[in-house]
């Protein structure tokens, strides 16, 4: 494909690109049984029930039944980026018409093994565009989508936070630096942090091992509260992250709701598994021949707050009424 795109211009390329991955899924089903949907995660199975459940839903909307009707080959790498590009290569090996790969970091390992295999992701980013797609309107090639956040959501929710935590003079900020969007994100908190002259602790983690060292940091700092922005690492070490805030008694604020259901105190942000879902019908309309170049990446449609009461009590917080109203879901 490389020696194809000499001596053609950009759009020429684009179309290309388009036409191979159009072609795809009516090459693999030709030889007969059902449609075959890989599914390539960088988190864990156990985090991803909720959004697979809601797929799931998703897909048997428009007909198609796992098992009955559509195949779905499950990879999930565990927090691990490097191992990524190998359980691509395992789904690869199983013939699929097309891949949901659920975050940046599985759409580029899809990308390197079968570079013109459609690509259906629920978490695009700016940063991600034009490197995947050509743009939100026209991607162009093998990667659509849906958007995973919206404009200055980190900005907001570090608002949030202060508003919670009225007094607050210091933050911490968790932050994978392999994620292509986390520079942008800690860009916005500090922003917003630094209009209200509160200082911002940020820790960086690239594996689990690193969770241990950044509290221990972040609580010899005496930081008032934490913020868990969106990330695969970040959310398949939700646990051991609630386990180690919940030790110094601090409260998390995620921008993902899993965060929360595992004991974090709050979470702003996308209702992800909206996205898993809506994510059904860019899969429907691949496997009946439309080219994922062709199809816009859209933008999530609900942006939720979400409050753990019972997390408050046990960490001694009084959550002021004002956020509890604005709440669109508290546990208790």
């Amino acid at each position: 494909m490389g020696q194809m795109a000499i001596g053609i211009g950009r759009r020429q390329f684009i179309s290309v690109l388009g036409s191979a991955a159009a072609a795809w899924p009516l090459a693999a089903r030709a030889a007969g049984g059902h449609p075959r949907i890989g599914f390539l995660d960088i988190s864990g199975a156990i985090y991803e029930g909720r959004n697979v459940a809601a797929f799931r839903d998703g897909l048997q909307r428009l007909g198609y039944v796992e098992g009955r009707t559509v195949d779905i080959d499950y990879r999930f790498s565990n927090g691990d980026t490097n191992g990524l590009t190998a359980l691509a290569r395992e789904l690869i090996q199983l013939k699929p018409d097309v891949v949901l790969a659920t975050a940046p970091s599985p759409v580029r390992a899809v990308k390197r093994v079968a570079p013109s295999l459609p690509i259906v992701c629920p978490a695009l980013g700016d940063a991600y565009v034009p490197s995947l797609a050509a743009s939100f309107a026209h991607p162009g090639g093998s990667v659509t989508g849906l958007a995973s956040s919206v404009e200055g959501l980190l900005g907001k929710l570090t608002e949030l936070t202060l508003d919670a935590f009225p007094g607050t003079t210091r933050i911490g900020f968790l932050a994978n630096p392999a994620g292509a969007s986390m520079a942008l994100y800690q860009q916005q908190a500090q922003s917003a942090a630094q209009a209200r002259a509160v200082e911002v602790q940020i820790e960086q983690v690239e594996k689990l091992d690193d969770f241990d060292g950044a509290f221990e940091r972040l609580g010899a700092q005496k930081v008032q509260a934490v913020i868990v922005p969106g990330n695969g690492l970040l959310q398949f070490g939700q646990k051991r992250i609630v386990e180690l805030a919940m030790a110094l008694r601090l409260p998390l604020v995620f921008s993902e709701r899993g965060g929360v259901m595992a004991g974090g105190f709050a979470s702003y942000g996308v209702n992800v598994s909206e996205n898993y879902r809506r994510a059904a019908s860019y899969i429907d309309k691949i496997l009946k021949g439309a080219a994922p170049g062709d199809l816009p990446i859209e933008f999530p449609t609900t942006v939720e707050l979400v409050i753990n009461l019972k997390t408050a009590k046990a960490l001694g917080l009084t959550v002021p009424p004002a956020l509890l109203s604005r709440a669109d879901e508290v546990i208790e």
